[in-house]
């Protein structure tokens, strides 16, 4: 008479347990419909193909195509995050590649020119000078495509270490220890003391130091680092500039027009990577700057486009670029629940279709927070 009771809650544990599962087998497979989706509306919005490889189109206008090394180093990126699906296989990723070789600055400078125009009579206008930002990504890509492909006719390991070379030889600056904003930056120009904090990506700079062999980017992440805590304390939202000056050991955000536009001081454009770039850090320190900043954020009703950096909103809507790099980092803390949920919208929404910016971070991000 006593078995009975027991059969009946292990079956009642049982049926318990297959309930859950199913569950947690529907959230993913939701998940993975999520994400499928996002990536197909982003590579049939923006991946074009020539005879050049496979590019990503930065502009939403005008009959001309035009593509920035920052957009390549996306789309490798997330092209990568397909394959690792099944979506996408090594010809995706290699058209993509071969792309990026024919736009190198020259044979034998791999930094990427950091724009393309592709003009109505068919010639293509190529900037002779890169963009930081975007052969950071390209050089992380490699380095994922030589692990994910090692037998690969393609030695994407050699072009790595190559780009590694370039960017060490000729974005650094060698006075204040730090990544130039790309090679035009040079040490006879004013803009030689200026940096993206945007490029002090620490995990990057590890994974880096760790492929090459060569400490120097343990020594780069350091400095780097500390230019973050820096601008991180001067003011109590801990928001980052897109750019700020770095020379005689003084750490000043840019001024208005100073760069770029007149946001170069603000939390702008630029700088709404910056919780993004950080997220994948496991320091100590790292993890406080982002910290700062996050928990201004969590205190925002809405998180709208731009802030200066004491921070007044700059905008009364809301943006993509800057909404998913905040999703993204709010899924490292279980405090950051309540960003979770307010900022999940970019993700449900549809692409746009015109806004390759918001769209592709919004891509990206959305695929890489499966490593999470």
């Amino acid at each position: 008479m006593r078995k009975r009771p027991a059969i009946m809650w292990s079956l009642l544990a049982l049926i318990f347990l297959g309930y859950v599962a199913a569950v947690l087998l529907n959230i993913e497979d939701n998940q993975i419909k999520v994400e499928k989706n996002v990536y197909q509306q982003w590579r049939s919005a923006y991946v074009k193909e020539n005879a050049e490889g496979a590019f990503v189109k930065t502009n939403s206008k005008g009959k001309t195509d035009i593509s920035l090394s920052e957009g390549h180093g996306y789309g490798m990126l997330i092209t990568l995050q397909a394959v690792k699906r099944g979506w996408a296989t090594e010809k995706d990723f290699y058209d993509f590649y071969r792309y990026y070789e024919n736009f190198r600055i020259s044979q034998e400078n791999p930094l990427m020119s950091w724009r393309q125009t592709f003009k109505e009579d068919n010639t293509i206008e190529k900037e002779k000078t890169n963009a930081t930002d975007g052969d950071l990504d390209i050089a992380y890509a490699l380095i994922a495509a030589s692990k994910q492909w090692p037998d690969s006719s393609t030695d994407y390991k050699h072009a790595a270490k190559s780009l590694l070379l370039a960017i060490k030889k000729r974005n650094y600056n060698a006075t204040n220890k730090l990544l130039t904003v790309g090679d035009w930056a040079t040490k006879d120009s004013e803009s030689y003391a200026l940096i993206r904090p945007s490029d002090i990506i620490p995990s990057y700079f590890d994974t880096f130091a760790s492929f090459s062999g060569d400490t120097f980017w343990r020594t780069l992440k350091t400095n780097s680092v500390d230019v973050l805590e820096t601008l991180s304390k001067q003011h109590k939202t801990g928001l980052i500039p897109d750019f700020a000056w770095v020379q005689n050991k003084t750490v000043t955000p840019a001024k208005k027009d100073q760069v770029a536009d007149a946001n170069d001081g603000n939390y702008g454009a630029n700088a709404c990577r910056i919780p993004w770039r950080l997220a994948s850090s496991k320091d100590k320190d790292v993890n406080q700057v982002l910290s700062k900043m996050m928990n201004f954020f969590l205190e925002e009703k809405v998180i709208t486009e731009g802030y200066t950096l004491s921070g007044k909103s700059l905008s009364s809507s809301p943006a993509k670029n800057f909404s998913a790099p905040i999703l993204y980092a709010a899924q490292q803390k279980e405090a950051y629940g309540n960003l979770v949920n307010s900022q999940s919208w970019v993700v449900e929404d549809e692409l746009s279709g015109k806004d390759y910016y918001g769209d592709t971070l919004t891509t990206l991000i959305t695929m890489q927070m499966k490593q999470k």
